[in-house]
């Protein structure tokens, strides 16, 4: 077989946005709990192992999540397997398998692409939509990470096996949709785009055959069911048609908010529900013309698989634009990271859709050409700005990690909030019982000794210490900030009995040119968060800890907080 030098550069902007993708992921997963992933996971690996039988142990993995409604048996079930064949349960495991879905959703499209004969360079802005880092939430946190891309893919397969009539189709499809059923609560969505499919295909078993699957999924999803305790917030019609179209269109709000994030991404979603009822369309007036929808009518299948996949992450939208949209917080929770999946996959499906009712190979250029730019630059610009978050929130679960080894606790919540001692306490069962183990970290080597340090030579570091209502914050905006992969550094809080870690928060340089050209990403300086309530109290010396080629230093300030 030949290749062009068109195909060698295809395949080089194939794999290039993936091969990033990994290598970044690689470096920042992290073997800790984050937020309710202890109340997700390790709660529920710590009660399998305590129970008397099967039976007990299947409705524990069935059990809701403690503060909302959601059941998620395939992801526990998922982490209790790879604790029994690694004998520890590790997050940076079910992370990266959770990560897979992106490579199935990679996968899914490819097959589209090949049934159509089209150049692989038509392909190449997929994967710098699907290993984009603005759904950063999806990557890096546990829960996220196996809900979100799994249940659209699991409904995209779905509706992809009912789209193109094969033998067997029906039962991987019936399988496929009682596992996103239980995969994540807006996982049985699918059954409505499915029922639809098979009335338009006039496959009338078929569809018996999904009702009572449908129900039955249902059925045994909401048994014992208890609703959230969350109170919901007033309804209004106007903030659930303006949320949803906001959240259709979010990808192309890189920053989150900025003054024309509610323009660009009312335009997309606008965009994006033209081509769905457009399609819609042209699905209908096939239906009410012909006496039979041919299986073997490619465009027809093509036209069936897409609407329907934006059916089903629409039905998403609406459903996170309801139940998130918050009065004190406005629109805002429509830009979070894990929910801008749904516009990510509602790109993808609307640059095939357009690819396919182009008939000119000459106007499909025309599309590449703008699009592939967008897609590009997009790509590069969220981890150029999403990079900020990734170290930041992977340095809070570094000191997490000091803290707990020393405190039994995460040091995350004040005692006052509710998850702050089930978090812990389920954290150290799980330790006990040799289920989990804290990770290896710099400072594992010296943390006993960084525990025994005394404050001595004190002097006056450039700090200072800002009093808010729940917590202090303390500044700097001197000191050089390190890649934290090559040089740990953290905050001390030092007492004669204490000793705790926090992160330093740093900051993106503020000075693009300085970025580019001495690759300086962090600004100056750093924040830290202390929160009050949250530590024994005492009062402690501030310090900073530095460690770098395999030595620990920590230089002490004059500065002292009593908490």
């Amino acid at each position: 077989m030949k290749y062009s030098t068109q195909k060698y550069l295809s395949f080089l902007l194939i794999i290039a946005p993936i091969l990033f993708f990994v290598f970044y992921v690689w470096q920042y997963t992290i073997n800790v709990p984050f937020l309710d992933d202890s109340l997700y996971y390790t709660k529920c690996l710590v009660d399998v192992e305590k129970s008397d039988s099967a039976v007990d142990a299947f409705w524990i993995f069935m059990k809701q999540h403690t503060i909302t409604e959601h059941r998620t048996p395939i992801s526990k079930f998922t982490a209790w397997l790879i604790y029994k064949f690694t004998g520890k349960f590790d997050y940076v495991t079910l992370a990266h398998l959770g990560n897979l879905a992106l490579f199935g959703m990679l996968f899914l499209f490819w097959r589209f692409f090949k049934k159509h004969g089209w150049s692989v360079l038509y392909f190449t802005p997929i994967p710098f939509l699907i290993f984009q880092m603005q759904t950063y939430e999806n990557q890096f946190w546990t829960i996220c990470n196996w809900t979100y891309y799994p249940i659209g893919l699991l409904q995209m397969v779905v509706l992809y096996l009912l789209s193109y009539q094969k033998r067997n189709n029906l039962l991987y499809a019936i399988i496929t949709a009682i596992l996103v059923t239980f995969t994540f609560s807006n996982g049985m969505f699918v059954f409505l785009p499915a029922g639809l499919l098979l009335i338009y295909q006039k496959r009338y078993k078929a569809l018996g055959a999904f009702i009572v699957v449908g129900v039955a999924c249902v059925a045994l999803y909401f048994s014992n069911y208890k609703p959230s305790p969350i109170a919901p917030h007033e309804f209004s019609l106007v903030h659930l048609l303006g949320g949803f179209i906001l959240m259709l269109g979010s990808y192309v709000d890189v920053q989150g908010l900025h003054q024309f994030s509610a323009v660009t991404s009312s335009i997309f979603g606008i965009i994006i529900l033209s081509l769905m009822t457009w399609g819609g369309i042209t699905l209908l007036k096939d239906y009410f013309e012909s006496e039979e929808i041919s299986s073997k009518n490619t465009e027809n299948n093509d036209f069936q698989f897409i609407i329907s996949s934006m059916i089903v992450l629409c039905m998403s939208a609406g459903a996170v634009a309801y139940s998130r949209y918050s009065g004190e917080f406005g629109f805002e929770e429509m830009f979070v990271s894990r929910y801008r999946f749904i516009s990510v996959t509602l790109l993808c499906l609307g640059y095939s859709f357009v690819l396919l009712l182009v008939k000119k190979e000459v106007t499909k250029r025309l599309i590449l050409a703008f699009f592939l730019p967008i897609t590009v630059l997009l790509y590069v610009y969220s981890y150029y700005f999403i990079h900020e978050n990734n170290v930041n929130f992977r340095e809070k679960l570094v000191a997490a990690t000091y803290n707990f080894k020393h405190h039994n606790s995460w040091v995350l919540y004040p005692f006052d909030n509710d998850w702050t001692y089930q978090v812990d306490v389920e954290n150290v069962a799980a330790i006990k019982m040799g289920i989990y183990q804290l990770p290896t970290l710099p400072f594992t080597a010296f943390q006993e000794a960084i525990n025994k340090d005394t404050v001595q030579n004190a002097s006056n570091l450039p700090l200072a210490l800002e009093e808010k209502k729940d917590r202090f914050i303390l500044k700097n905006e001197t000191l050089n900030v390190e890649n934290p992969l090559i040089v740990e550094q953290n905050v001390v809080l030092k007492s004669k009995r204490n000793t705790y870690l926090l992160p330093l928060k740093r900051q993106r340089n503020k000075s693009r040119r300085d970025f580019l050209f001495r690759q300086n990403y962090f600004w100056k300086g750093f924040e830290t968060d202390i929160l009050k309530n949250t530590f024994i109290p005492d009062e402690y010396t501030i310090g900073l800890l530095k460690i770098q080629d395999g030595k620990y230093n920590i230089q002490y300030s004059n500065l002292k907080l009593k908490l």
